[in-house]
């Protein structure tokens, strides 16, 4: 499993996660450590943002929701399980096609191939478009009457 943020302006860090993640371990090795610094390489001269994360047990324990307004991050309310409300969906799409063409073999290779391929997996013009998107993402989800959309 990886974790990974993106922001209109760039990528930030990614982290491979090796087993499975609760709550404390999210914010020690993912939130602080990787999170932190990219909001301050995304968001160098303190601009406003707004975080938007997953619904996956880690993310809405008591401890993780806790976190947030500690470090005074704001959160974006969404419908927990709807990907084509999420751009970093099709950001995670690329790096599969582009991990699938490198071919790892083994688990230390796929590993190698996710970190390189990250680095290569979109132009800061099409991250751009893609945060640009959400309105015409809530619309479609809307006129869908809240299913699946071309998201």
């Amino acid at each position: 499993m990886i974790w990974s943020c993106m922001s209109a302006d760039g990528i930030g860090r990614l982290h491979v996660i090796d087993g499975t993640l609760n709550a404390r371990k999210y914010i020690d090795t993912i939130l602080e450590p990787k999170l932190l610094p990219s909001i301050r390489d995304l968001f160098p001269n303190n601009a406003s943002f707004i975080f938007q994360k997953e619904s996956a047990p880690c993310h809405t324990a008591k401890i993780s929701k806790e976190w947030f307004p500690i470090k005074s991050i704001k959160l974006l309310s969404w419908p927990g399980n709807s990907p084509d409300l999420n751009p970093i969906e099709n950001l995670r799409h690329r790096l599969k096609t582009l991990v699938r063409m490198r071919r790892p073999s083994n688990k230390r290779e796929l590993i190698e191939a996710i970190i390189v391929s990250w680095h290569h997996v979109i132009t800061k013009e099409e991250l751009n478009t893609l945060v640009s998107s959400m309105k015409r993402r809530c619309e479609a989800v809307i006129k869908n009457k809240g299913y699946p959309t071309k998201y």
